[in-house]
C-alpha cells in the first residue's frame, strides 16, 4: 500500500514539472518580445510577397480582416514591397487602413488567450504538490500506525 502511495506521489510531482514547464513554453511563445514574433513576421511577409496566388492572399484576407490589421508591421510594408493595399487592410466602416501589424495584434491575441491557460495550469500545480504533500502526510501517518500495531 505503502509502494502504491508512493507511486502516486512520484506521479503528482511529474505532473507538477510537466505543468510549470509547459505553462513557461507558453508564455514564452505568445507573449511580445517573444520567440514567436519572427515566425508571424516571416509568415506575413511570405503570404504578401506571394498575394498573387489564391493560397496565400486568402490566408492573408483571413487573418487581416478577423484580426483587425495590416501587413507584418502595418501598412507601410505593403508600400516598401510595391504591393497594393488589399481592402481587407482597411476599416470597413471609415475607409482606413489599419494602423498595428499582424505581428502584434496576433501576438497581443495569443497573449490574451494563453494567459488563462498559463493560470490554469498553474492551479493544477498547486493541486498536484497539495495531492504530494498530502500522499506524505498520508505515508507517515499509515508507518506510524504500522509501528503503533507491532508495539502491541
Amino acid at each position: 500500500m505503502i509502494l502504491n502511495i508512493f507511486n502516486f506521489i512520484g506521479t503528482q510531482v511529474f505532473l507538477f514539472l510537466l505543468t510549470v514547464i509547459g505553462s513557461a513554453i507558453l508564455l514564452d511563445y505568445s507573449t511580445m518580445n517573444s520567440s514567436i514574433q519572427p515566425l508571424i513576421r516571416e509568415t506575413m511577409f511570405r503570404f504578401i510577397v506571394t498575394s498573387e496566388h489564391p493560397h496565400s492572399s486568402a490566408a492573408l484576407k483571413l487573418i487581416q480582416e478577423s484580426i483587425g490589421c495590416c501587413g507584418a508591421d502595418g501598412p507601410n510594408d505593403y508600400m516598401v514591397m510595391r504591393q497594393p493595399l488589399p481592402l481587407e487592410c482597411r476599416d470597413t466602416v471609415t475607409g482606413n487602413a489599419f494602423f498595428n501589424g499582424c505581428v502584434n495584434e496576433l501576438t497581443w491575441f495569443l497573449e490574451d488567450k494563453s494567459i488563462w491557460a498559463a493560470i490554469m495550469a498553474m492551479i493544477l500545480a498547486a493541486v498536484h504538490t497539495c495531492n504530494a504533500v498530502l500522499g506524505i502526510v498520508l505515508v507517515q501517518a499509515l508507518r506510524r500506525e504500522e509501528e503503533a500495531m507491532n508495539r502491541r
